[in-house]
């Protein structure tokens, strides 16, 4: 490189603020983000989902380890493909960067439509089904109206109020927004690992427990026996839904601080630490249980806080429990915009979609846009309908991902990222080849899901080439803006 070109970094923050960001986030908050993204909805139901597939106890830890090593390469490439581009948008910033416009506005289009949408309503769905409908009487589950495919119900209009509660947290700003994501995201997480290790370490519960204080737990299962691919494959799948959200630090690149650095760190850390917690519960949960009866646990949190700490602890961890789903519906309902908003100003969406609330600096007409796609999600689908759909384009757009760093490295060799991933290829390939796999498996078990991904996708290309496509040759769009773009991915694929 020559001297002339030396002082860039201060060029490369100017284009960042072009766009209308600010560098804000620390290694703490992005972390905060991470954690809370995946530590949701997930955890706490699919252990009984992922019991009815797996024949004893030792293939149901597997099952988690193997997730959770998949989400882990995932996050190490992410982590090298942020340390490359260090900007708001995410998956579309690297699939622009890789392929170009046309696949880059098809994965904006698939987090607006399914991931982000879909992620934030199940989350929604979850929480007023499973944690607060069991505790209230029958008519506040039963459906007030339904018109078709259409339902609603108390329980799907609490759902949609609290969607359109964290919008609204997340449109008063961003340090408030992250200081809420860390208090819900590291409390939870902290007592939930301090209580899962304190009840593994004795044989003895705390506590009452029908009048008296329980035993040891009883076997959970033995032995390796055989299971069929199809079924491994439907049980990692509920497993890579409670791991997503681990490349949450990716969509927020521009709004952290030393990015290239601290961006790939809170990836790495972040599924590092909720591998660890997972495992934890996942053995709290199988205390006292063999894998049959807890395929009949619909609350595995609720029973092991009975078992492990009596009638007092299933408050306290259904609190907690809450808390944290919580968390993850606030840090989904911040990253998803910023991929809005990246797109706005490459031309690709609509412009108010992309433009900052002058009192806040947050994506406010994003927001209200992801609050009422993922509520019509909420009166249109149940909780697994809602899981395996968008768990499938999860899939499938992040496996186009990662794709894309072999793309990169090819195509720009000189680049020097602070974060390169370990072990490259492998690690990467080891993402590609599981995440279609699941994605084929899910085709094959629900080709139903499959015609809803290919649907989307289709009508995705369709509005690409009718109308955003169009606009940008008559000039129609926010062609400066996008420029602005252009040149900030053209700076970050040319840097030593």
């Amino acid at each position: 490189m020559s001297k002339d070109s030396q002082p860039k970094s201060k060029t490369s923050e100017e284009r960042v603020s072009s766009t209308g960001w600010k560098a804000s986030i620390g290694l703490g908050g992005a972390l905060a983000i991470v954690v809370g993204s995946i530590l949701g909805i997930g955890i706490f139901l699919s252990p009984n989902i992922v019991a009815q597939h797996v024949p004893n106890a030792h293939w149901f830890v597997a099952v988690w380890v193997i997730g959770g090593l998949m989400a882990l390469s995932g996050a190490l490439t992410y982590g090298e493909l942020g340390s490359r581009y260090p900007m708001a948008g995410g998956d579309y910033v690297f699939l622009r960067a890789a392929y170009g416009k046309p696949v880059a506005f098809l994965s904006g289009w698939v987090a607006l439509s399914a991931t982000f949408s879909g992620s934030i309503a199940a989350t929604a769905v979850g929480l007023a089904q499973y944690y607060i409908a069991p505790h209230l009487p029958a008519w506040f589950s039963e459906p007030m109206l339904t018109l078709g495919i259409i339902k609603i119900s108390c329980m799907t209009i609490t759902a949609i109020f609290l969607i359109w509660l964290f919008t609204v947290i997340n449109v008063v700003g961003i340090s408030f927004s992250t200081f809420v994501q860390s208090l819900v995201s590291f409390t939870p997480l902290a007592i939930l690992a301090i209580a899962a290790i304190w009840s593994l370490a004795g044989d003895v519960t705390i506590g009452q427990a029908g009048g008296a204080i329980t035993s040891s737990p009883q076997p959970t299962g033995s032995g390796l026996d055989s299971i069929s691919i199809g079924h491994l494959g439907l049980a990692i799948l509920p497993v890579f839904f409670a791991y997503s959200g681990w490349n949450a630090a990716a969509y927020i690149g521009s709004e952290i601080k030393n990015a290239e650095r601290n961006l790939p760190l809170s990836l790495v850390l972040g599924i590092g630490i909720i591998i660890l917690l997972y495992i934890l519960l996942n053995a709290l949960f199988l205390k006292g249980e063999t894998i049959q009866s807890l395929r009949a646990v619909p609350n595995v949190m609720e029973s092991a806080a009975l078992k492990s700490f009596g009638a007092i602890g299933v408050p306290i961890f259904i609190t907690l429990t809450g808390v944290a789903i919580l968390g993850s519906l606030n840090s989904m309902t911040m990253t998803g915009p910023r991929i809005y908003h990246t797109m706005a100003h490459d031309g690709m969406l609509f412009r108010r979609v992309g433009k900052l609330s002058k009192k806040y600096g947050t994506p406010v007409n994003g927001l209200v846009f992801q609050a009422f796609w993922a509520s019509l999600f909420v009166i249109m689908g149940g909780f697994e309908d809602i899981l395996n759909y968008t768990t499938l384009m999860i899939m499938l757009f992040s496996g186009v991902t990662v794709i894309g760093l072999f793309v990169l490295r090819r195509r720009f060799p000189r680049v020097k990222p602070k974060f390169k991933v370990p072990l490259y290829p492998f690690v990467p390939l080891f993402y590609v080849i599981m995440a279609f796999s699941l994605v084929i498996l899910l085709a094959v078990m629900d080709p139903k899901q499959m015609v809803g991904a290919i649907a989307i996708t289709g009508l995705g290309l369709l509005l690409y080439y009718t109308i955003f496509l169009r606009n940008i040759k008559n000039g129609k769009t926010c062609l400066k803006r996008a420029g602005k773009l252009s040149s900030e991915i053209d700076f970050h694929s040319n840097k030593e």
